[in-house]
């Protein structure tokens, strides 16, 4: 299955501009599945997927490429977005269940007297 994977590589700064992107266009050839590229002066960027058992032999070829100085390779790992759980202002406080009761039976009370008045009990 292929991953997700992040080119980084830096060049020469002296290196001509034209000769800086026929070497850009070159290294992005090794890469049949490039989806995402950058590129400033001396810095370049280059996002693909590929297969775990083939990024040795691209390894292989940046080396072999005289005009960049330093790469790296990563594989870009699947960020899991959490949502974070936030206590609302208004939200009433969980009430206890002996104070439900209380409240009940005061609830109650007042209902028995009021019907005692309308019935005339």
């Amino acid at each position: 299955m292929a991953k997700q994977y992040e080119l980084t590589y830096t060049i020469d700064k002296n290196l001509a501009l034209d000769e800086a992107n026929a070497l850009f266009e070159r290294v992005v050839s090794y890469f049949p599945q490039a989806i995402t590229s950058g590129k400033e002066r001396d810095f370049f960027s280059l996002e693909f997927y590929s297969e775990p058992e083939i990024i040795q032999d691209l390894e292989k070829k940046i080396k072999s490429e005289p005009q960049i100085k330093k790469h790296v390779i990563i594989k870009k790992e699947k960020i899991k977005i959490m949502r974070m759980r936030t206590k609302t202002k208004n939200a009433p406080e969980p009430v206890s269940s002996q104070e439900e009761q209380k409240v009940e039976k005061a609830q109650l009370k007042e209902i028995d007297e009021k019907l005692k008045q309308i019935f005339g009990e």
